[in-house]
């Protein structure tokens, strides 16, 4: 009976009208088959979203767990937020348990494909001299690590460890990068994990597993890895950069060199790209504009997750306006998230003369004072999980804000629904 109130619950706020908004206490009612779930996981400390394909098929993008007293004490006066949703545990231990609390119904925990954008902390752990060994005593535990000691990974994806150089001899000093190479040789050798380094333009390296016959409709591609963008037909390729280009003095930036994918679900879509980069120069050295070439060929999108956290090298004017997406996700960590240009530009109208609607996992009280009240008040939610729902068939779909204070999942916020911008 339960079960069935919560249901009527959520059929009750889908109905609502576009970008409309109601309060409420409630626990999530659990996914169904046919529903395709997007959580965007805050822990304060970097990026991680869980998603649970139709058929019930899940992926952990990113898995962030970032030195916190470092980069404050070393980026002065900029803040982070509190551990959330306490200390007690580390973000990984959080996002397994989050993740555990919201796995379809009767199946044990999993994750059926874990992807890493790219190679920075907080995406995908920090190792230090006190991080704690796992029980089998072949690797420390931070992040992704921390996820996958305690949720089974079979199908571990990177942005693969050749490029722009060696990159077992470019980070053989960097203690995250080769506690990493270890768990992932570990959990293949002992667990059956499947590794692969993610392929540009491929559409068959993430599919669904449970039944996809049912759902032809889906399909996850690859838009870019390092300096490949696909090219928008079969498999093919372009590239964006230089190896010359992207190195000064034998370093690069990881940011441009992010994992790109687009999800499509009948008519809805959804872009999510890491660190990637849209403004290049004196002032972003290290960076390429990313952007501008994979807007050519991703399109409009429903949904995104904002590129770099919403920081002002990333989520140019060419970027959003090819892309015009109604909802839009900022995984934020840092006092300086978003740019303030960033979010003026998330705010106007796109290019379709649609509006855009913004998500903020953790906007800082002083955050809101630099953009300034008219532009702070254009966002829709400042703290919390995010979750988006797509309904059966892709054609609507909810933003639900989760309480992310709370160890046990509930809904503060509903919006939507939503119509997806393709009619079919």
């Amino acid at each position: 009976m339960k079960n069935l109130v919560l249901v009527l619950l959520s059929v009750f706020f889908m109905i609502r009208g576009d970008g409309q908004e109601k309060k409420i206490n409630e626990h999530l009612s659990a996914w169904q088959e046919g529903q395709m779930d997007i959580h965007f996981i805050n822990t304060g400390r970097g990026n991680s979203s869980f998603l649970i394909f139709p058929d019930g098929t899940t992926m952990l993008i990113d898995a962030g767990d970032m030195n916190a007293d470092e980069f404050e004490s070393s980026n002065a006066p900029l803040k982070i937020p509190p551990a959330l949703p306490d200390s007690s545990l580390r973000p990984g231990q959080w996002i397994a348990a989050y993740i555990k609390q919201v796995m379809p119904g009767g199946r044990q925990a999993g994750i059926d494909y874990a992807l890493i954008t790219h190679f920075h902390g907080d995406h995908y752990g920090n190792i230090e001299n006190n991080s704690p060994i796992a029980a089998n005593g072949a690797y420390r535990l931070s992040g992704l690590t921390d996820v996958g000691d305690i949720i089974p990974i079979k199908n571990m994806l990177d942005r693969g460890h050749t490029y722009p150089v060696d990159l077992l001899t470019y980070y053989r000093n960097n203690a995250t990068f080769n506690n990493y190479l270890a768990f992932v040789k570990y959990q293949s050798s002992h667990n059956g994990m499947r590794y692969a380094a993610l392929k540009a333009g491929s559409a068959n390296q993430v599919v669904l597993l449970a039944r996809p016959e049912f759902y032809p409709g889906f399909e996850v591609r690859n838009i870019k890895s390092n300096a490949e963008i696909w090219s928008g037909k079969g498999e093919g390729t372009n590239t964006c950069f230089t190896t010359g280009q992207l190195l000064e003095n034998g370093k690069f930036n990881e940011n441009p060199l992010s994992n790109a994918l687009k999800i499509s679900y009948g008519p809805f879509t959804y872009y999510a790209g890491g660190d990637n980069t849209g403004y290049e120069g004196s002032n972003y050295p290290g960076r390429r504009d990313v952007e501008t070439p994979m807007a050519k060929v991703i399109g409009r999108v429903d949904a995104l997750t904002l590129n770099h956290h919403g920081n002002r090298d990333a989520t140019n004017n060419a970027f959003l306006k090819a892309l015009a997406p109604k909802v839009a996700v900022e995984q934020s960590w840092c006092s300086d998230q978003p740019g303030q240009e960033v979010a003026f530009r998330l705010l106007e109208k796109t290019g379709r003369e649609d509006n855009t609607d913004v998500f903020d996992t953790y906007m800082q009280p002083d955050t809101k004072t630099y953009l300034g009240f008219w532009i702070a008040k254009g966002f829709k939610s400042f703290e919390g999980h995010v979750l988006i729902r797509v309904l059966e068939g892709g054609k609507t779909y909810s933003v639900f804000i989760l309480d992310d204070k709370s160890p046990v999942i509930k809904v503060k916020q509903v919006f939507g629904p939503y119509l997806t911008h393709q009619k079919t």
